[in-house]
C-alpha cells in the first residue's frame, strides 16, 4: 500500500458528508417531502458540507426505483406474474408513476425551493434494470439492440428529469445509481424460466455503458451496488463521483487493500456501516444516538489508519451513507441522526 499519497485528488472536489438511501411508507408526498426536509436540511450538525436532499423515495410498487427509473426514461412498462415487462405503449402502472413523479416535483417547488442547495435523484442503473425487466418473454439484457435503446433513453429522462429539477427547484443535482444486481451482470443471470441463462458480461463492456450514461447525464454521479462492488470493477472507476462501500468489504484483507487501493488512487467512496454500528439497540433519545455516532466515527478513523493515508484526506475523501432500506418514519429519523452525527465527528476530528 502507498504509504504517501497526494490530498489534491480528493480536496479538489466537492464534499457531501453524509446522505440517506432511506425508503419511507408515506402515502401523502407533502407529509414524504416534509419528512425528508427534516431529516436532511432542518437539521443543526456541522458536516462541513451543504446539507443534500434525496428526492423522495415511498414503498409502493408504481413509485419504486425501477418504476420511477422507466418513467423519466418515458420506457412504458407493466407488470407480469414474475415483476415487469416493457410494453407498447403506456400502462395503468406507468401512467400512475409518471402521476407520482408529476406531483412529487409540484409539491417540491413548494417545499424544497429555497430551502436545499443539493439533491440527490436516486436511479436504476442500465444492468440492473436490464436484468429486473423482460422484454418479448425474455430479459431485455438478452435483446442487445434493446437493451442499448433503453440504456441510451435512460440517460437521457434522467439528464432531462435532473435539468427540470435544477430549473424549477435551484438545487444543484447528483445522481445516484443503483447497480443491485451488477454481480450477477458479470456472473451471468438466470432467465426467465430455469432453463434459460444469459452469458457473463465481460467487465469492460459494463464499464463501458456506465460510461456511456456519465457522459450522457453530464452531472456527478454516485455509484451504489447496495452491497460490495465487484473487485473486478475496481479498475476504470475514477469516473464516478463516489462509489459507495460498505464496511464489511474491508473486513477481509483483500477487502481491505482493495478499498484502500481505491483511496489512494483517488476515488471518493461513500462509507456504509454495517452490523452493530447502525441503531440504537433498542435505546432511544439523544444519548444514545450519540453513542452511536461516537462508535462509527471511532471505527472510521481506526480503519482509516490501518490504510496509513494522511490524516487529513479523511473528511475530504469518505462521506457517509445510511444504508438502503425501507424505514418507518422514526426510524428513518433516528438513523438520518446517527450518520449525521458520526459526519460531523469526521469533520471536527
Amino acid at each position: 500500500m502507498p504509504e504517501e499519497v497526494s490530498t489534491s485528488p480528493h480536496e479538489e472536489r466537492e464534499r457531501y458528508g453524509w446522505w440517506e438511501n432511506t425508503i419511507t411508507p408515506h402515502t401523502d408526498v407533502h407529509a414524504a417531502w416534509s419528512s425528508a426536509l427534516s431529516r436532511s436540511v432542518d437539521v443543526d450538525e456541522d458536516t462541513g458540507a451543504p446539507s443534500t436532499l434525496g428526492f423522495i423515495r415511498v414503498d409502493h410498487l408504481e413509485r419504486s426505483l425501477l418504476a420511477t427509473s422507466a418513467s423519466m426514461a418515458q420506457l412504458p412498462l407493466r407488470t407480469n406474474p414474475r415483476g415487469w415487462e416493457l410494453t407498447a405503449h403506456p400502462s395503468l402502472e406507468s401512467r400512475r408513476t409518471a402521476g407520482f413523479l408529476r406531483e412529487a416535483t409540484d409539491v417540491a417547488e413548494e417545499l424544497v425551493a429555497g430551502h436545499a442547495q443539493r439533491m440527490l435523484l436516486h436511479v436504476l442503473g442500465p444492468w440492473s434494470f436490464g436484468v429486473s425487466v423482460e422484454y418479448a418473454g425474455h430479459p431485455l439484457l438478452r435483446d442487445k439492440p434493446a437493451f442499448r435503446d433503453c440504456a441510451l433513453s435512460l440517460g437521457d429522462g434522467v439528464r432531462e428529469f435532473a435539468g427540470q429539477l435544477r430549473a424549477s427547484l435551484g438545487v444543484d443535482v447528483s445522481i445516484v445509481l443503483h447497480e443491485p444486481r451488477v454481480s450477477e451482470v458479470l456472473a451471468g443471470v438466470r432467465g426467465a424460466t430455469d432453463f434459460e441463462h444469459l452469458p457473463p458480461v465481460d467487465r469492460e463492456h459494463v464499464r463501458g455503458v456506465w460510461q456511456r450514461f456519465l457522459r450522457q447525464v453530464d452531472l456527478p454521479v454516485i455509484l451504489d451496488c447496495e452491497g460490495e462492488l465487484p473487485q473486478q470493477l475496481g479498475e476504470g472507476i475514477e469516473g464516478f463521483e463516489r462509489v459507495v462501500i460498505p464496511a464489511s468489504q474491508a473486513r477481509t484483507t483483500a477487502g481491505k487493500d482493495f478499498v484502500g487501493d481505491l483511496l489512494a488512487r483517488g476515488v471518493r467512496i461513500g462509507w456504509v456501516p454495517g452490523g452493530r454500528e447502525l441503531g440504537v439497540g433498542g435505546k432511544s433519545g439523544a444519548s444514545a444516538v450519540e453513542q452511536q455516532a461516537a462508535a462509527i466515527a471511532t471505527d472510521v478513523v481506526r480503519q482509516w489508519d490501518q490504510w496509513t493515508l494522511e490524516p487529513e484526506m479523511l473528511p475530504h475523501a469518505l462521506d457517509l451513507v445510511v444504508p438502503e432500506g425501507v424505514r418507518s418514519v422514526a426510524e428513518a429519523s433516528t438513523q438520518a441522526a446517527i450518520i449525521r452525527s458520526a459526519a460531523a465527528l469526521i469533520w471536527h476530528n
